[in-house]
């Protein structure tokens, strides 16, 4: 995958860079596999110790017609700070001497069992990409939904590239599609300055653990630490379609309900700024139920915006207006309704 801007790589980038040791590709390989969303995140290191603080800009300064000997007023434009903090994710994997023993290939038996944490860590990340609450919890960091929490409002501020999919309805579960710009300048995962993206893996050798009752056995013992945050460089990089509601979505819709919803994500997509801009991916992310959505909408007559590519050895990809769209178990389908402004 070709790196976006100057600063951010992905992680496939991020292999293709480092020194082929073996355990690195490992980490690499076993987090693409456990979630799609991983294979397009781009890094950067963030400017802070702890994080990133990033300079915003809310509006754009305002020409002027000069006339003969008359001045024109000044104008300028407006920013704001905003600073994203990373938090430290760390588990440990522990494997009894005795199993590794009876293994045909203990380095392979161990990699297995070592690639079910590292699901876990990329579990967790995209899981905060899309729902970390800060002012809830401070163990995490702030998600995409977080920042895009309401719909409606006026350009250049983050209401304005939220779309409500369907009216509101009290008790209903709803779901959202999460339309990202990865880049540099967009919206990017961080990492504390001075230190080095993706998931780390220490090898700590044969160590004595204790089992749940605090009785003692040697294990191999691998520690796993990533230290990970979000950054939105520019608020229109991104566009979400909210308030999507699930049982509607799963059961019989008429013709007119579908073609209103596709409607939504259009709007939607015409608000990401610079869509096709070279420093920028924009992918498409969504539940199991709306995924299934979009491809039965394949099926449907009057459909123009839905499209699937097959690729040989590989399996088909939806496409939205020539946006790609994966399915992420991280996204839920019990989401509350966003208010409207």
């Amino acid at each position: 995958m070709a790196t976006l801007g100057t600063q951010a790589l992905t992680l496939s980038d991020l292999r293709k860079r480092l020194a082929p040791d073996g355990s690195v590709d490992f980490i690499i390989e076993a987090l693409l596999n456990a979630n799609p969303i991983m294979d397009d995140v781009t890094w950067k290191m963030g400017n802070l110790p702890t994080g990133n603080r990033t300079t915003v800009r809310t509006s754009m300064p305002k020409p002027s017609v000069r006339r003969i000997n008359r001045g024109v007023p000044r104008y300028k434009s407006t920013t704001k700070q905003v600073q994203d903090t990373c938090i430290i994710l760390e588990d440990r994997s522990c494997v009894d001497i005795e199993e590794i023993a009876l293994a045909p290939n203990a380095e392979q038996f161990r990699r297995s069992e070592d690639a079910a944490f590292v699901g876990g860590f990329s579990d967790a990340i995209a899981a905060n990409i899309f729902y970390g609450n800060a002012d809830d919890d401070l163990d995490t960091f702030n998600g995409l939904s977080m920042r895009y929490d309401v719909a409606g409002g006026v350009k250049n501020t983050p209401g304005y590239q939220v779309i409500a999919g369907m009216t509101a309805n009290a008790g209903a579960k709803n779901t959202s599609a999460f339309l990202v710009g990865w880049g540099t300048h967009a919206t990017s995962g961080i990492y504390p300055k001075n230190s080095k993206a993706g998931l780390k893996q220490r090898d700590l050798g044969e160590q004595t653990v204790q089992d749940k009752d605090g009785n003692e056995y040697q294990a191999l013992t691998t520690l796993f630490t990533w230290k990970a945050g979000l950054s939105v460089g520019d608020i229109r990089a991104n566009a979400l379609v909210r308030n999507v509601d699930v049982a509607k979505i799963t059961g019989k819709m008429s013709a007119a309900d579908k073609l209103a919803l596709i409607e939504k994500f259009v709007v939607a997509k015409n608000r990401i700024r610079a869509l096709k801009s070279r420093d920028k991916r924009v992918v498409m992310y969504v539940s199991e139920s709306l995924y299934n959505w979009f491809e039965i909408y394949l099926l449907d007559k009057t459909n123009v915006h839905v499209t699937r590519q097959e690729l040989a050895a590989d399996v088909p990809r939806l496409y939205f207006g020539g946006i790609e769209i994966k399915m992420c178990d991280a996204i839920s389908d019990e989401e509350s309704a966003v208010p409207m402004v």
